[in-house]
């Protein structure tokens, strides 16, 4: 039983939306127009936006004169078959609305001197394109400007500075949330009718801006009971190896080049057709293949795109600018010619499992944007915003009839405060830094035949190196004050969502869509989700669903991982690499 905290923050409200980004906003601005009071909590600034403020702004969607059967096509291609069709089809057709209302907040989208909307195709497929915000640069962070003002127009509140470290249930029903404030220390409880987790499911702190997620989405559901899934799927981004660029999915197309040391358009030797407009993953796979056979390193050459492509490419606003304004002042155009690239893990493609209408495998919970499980591990540009503000409007629905439905809930302080004693008791200690943990995560998931070139070998020793972690370091952390208490969380957070991808890529014995298995390179006749989630005994399950395809709309019929012909080399010595 937990200790009785006099001096904390209560609240209670009707719906309550964890996380502060644009899932989260989306998920709140819906919500508030069913009942009276919808509360945003984030770790964050309040108002800050969160990884969609550092994005692109641009955003993929199915206009008016498109057929739902073209994209969807599209997307189980792209997908290899691993997909929810009747949650794709819904996002797609309600993906114009979100369209127009994001034009009606005032974010506009470019269109040319007859005012068509210009567009970029994505990943060579026939029938997707994103629509992108000009000038390049400002979107994302225009994007958090309108989501917040409708916001504060919906009188939604929000709260910022608040780590919400567990899920408060009653009898199996999540009841609230329990956290404290990141500057003072104070303790928070949350009661709630229904709550919307909408954290993003996690990533691994390395750059391009990843330095706010690290595994809370994945924690709190797990630890709530929550099935998980996809987690086998993580994204491995190609980025310069000196400083941050956005903006490869639309550079690519536009004739940028990625080429090995010997100057080749190395992609068209694994990929003919595509080349590397693929996904990341595909060209990552390619980058690793090219320096095992000695051809690194590899380069991003965007001396061939013309003029006018580069004048809507080149940042105009936001952080690019000044990455450009300060490589220009060292002497260097990206645009004039080549930069060294290199390969790096980004994020979880994993995320809660859900219903069509966002509502998880726990009563009261739902989740929304990327802490809700659509992508199997390859990427679109623009996709993230498409599927961001339909999931985020889905939840807020569901989540505000759940609550209407529901009579006054009872909040279990008690045992809220036992939760929040077990992360007290690293305050104020010595002990292992946050910051170290998180170094060892990235250092257990660095290898290629543990991130890129999967084999069993190489997992299963990551999988030891993080038990040693998990069992003998988390216990000795300490945090000196509240700011690293919630560092703590978060690498303990991130030590959960390791070993969710460890454990649910080793069992996945196929390769397919953004997962590949160098032991396993073939796709396997079956449609299979990995299922991950808290056992009974306490430790970590895993589980495989079978897809019924009988029952699919589009049965599988082509995939997009056939368009590639990676050589094989399961018994190659990462180690002497790396």
């Amino acid at each position: 039983m937990g200790k009785t905290y006099r001096d904390a923050y209560r609240f209670s409200t009707d719906v309550l939306v964890i996380g502060g980004g644009m899932g989260g906003a989306w998920a709140a601005k819906t919500a508030a127009k069913q009942v009276r009071d919808v509360l945003v909590v984030d770790k964050g600034p309040r108002d800050w936006g969160g990884l969609g403020s550092m994005s692109g702004g641009d955003m993929i969607c199915m206009q008016p004169e498109d057929d739902v059967n073209d994209l969807l096509d599209d997307l189980v291609y792209y997908y290899d078959g691993l997909c929810e069709q009747d949650v794709l089809e819904k996002i797609l057709v309600e993906s114009y609305d979100r369209f127009r209302e994001y034009e009606e907040m005032g974010h506009r989208f470019a269109r040319d001197a007859d005012g068509r909307l210009m567009y970029i195709p994505q990943r060579g497929l026939p029938h997707m394109r994103y629509y992108f915000y000009h000038p390049y640069g400002r979107g994302g962070s225009h994007m958090a400007e309108v989501m917040a003002g409708a916001l504060r127009k919906a009188g939604v509140r929000r709260l910022g500075r608040i780590q919400i470290t567990d899920l408060v249930k009653e009898d199996g029903r999540v009841t609230g949330a329990v956290g404290f404030h990141v500057q003072s220390g104070v303790p928070c409880f949350f009661r709630a009718k229904a709550v919307i987790l909408a954290t993003n499911f996690g990533g691994w702190k390395t750059s391009y801006h990843q330095n706010s997620c690290a595994g809370d989405g994945a924690a709190l559901a797990y630890r709530a009971g929550a099935a998980c899934r996809n987690c086998e799927f993580i994204k491995i981004w190609n980025v310069p190896t000196q400083f941050a660029w956005e903006g490869q999915t639309g550079l690519l197309p536009k004739g940028a080049l990625l080429l090995n040391a010997k100057g080749e358009d190395f992609m068209r030797r694994y990929a003919p057709e595509i080349g590397a407009r693929a996904d990341p993953h595909y060209n990552t796979h390619g980058m690793a293949c090219e320096i095992r056979a000695g051809r690194g390193p590899i380069y991003f050459d965007t001396s061939k795109m013309k003029p006018e492509d580069v004048e809507i490419m080149r940042p105009a606003a936001g952080w690019m600018k000044l990455n450009d304004d300060k490589l220009k002042a060292l002497g260097i155009d990206f645009f004039g010619g080549q930069t060294e690239w290199m390969t790096q893990l980004h994020i979880s493609y994993g995320g809660v499992k859900a219903d069509i209408n966002g509502q998880t495998t726990v009563p009261g919970l739902f989740v929304a944007g990327r802490a809700r499980s659509i992508d199997p591990g390859v990427y679109m540009g623009g996709w993230a915003h498409c599927t961001i503000s339909t999931t985020g409007h889905t939840a807020g629905e569901s989540a505000a009839r759940f609550a209407l439905g529901s009579d006054d809930v009872r909040f279990d302080e008690e045992c809220a405060a036992a939760m929040l004693d077990e992360v007290y008791c690293f305050l104020g200690r010595e002990g292992i830094r946050p910051k170290d943990v998180i170094r060892r995560m990235q250092e257990v998931t660095a290898p290629c035949d543990v991130r890129i070139l999967k084999t069993g070998r190489g997992l299963s020793k990551a999988i030891e190196s993080l038990e040693a972690v998990r069992d003998e370091v988390l216990p000795v952390m300490g945090a000196q004050d509240p700011h690293y208490l919630m560092k703590l969380v978060e690498a303990r957070a991130n030590v959960t969502l390791t070993e969710m991808t460890l454990r649910a890529s080793l069992m996945r014995k196929e390769s397919r869509s953004g997962h590949y298995r160098e032991d396993f390179p073939k796709r396997s006749p079956d449609l299979r989700w990995i299922i991950v989630e808290k056992g009974v005994d306490g430790n970590m399950s895993t589980r495989m669903e079978v897809l019924d395809t009988s029952t699919m709309r589009i049965k599988p019929y082509k995939y997009y991982m056939d368009h590639f012909n990676f050589p094989v080399d399961p018994d190659y010595n990462w180690d002497l690499v790396l």
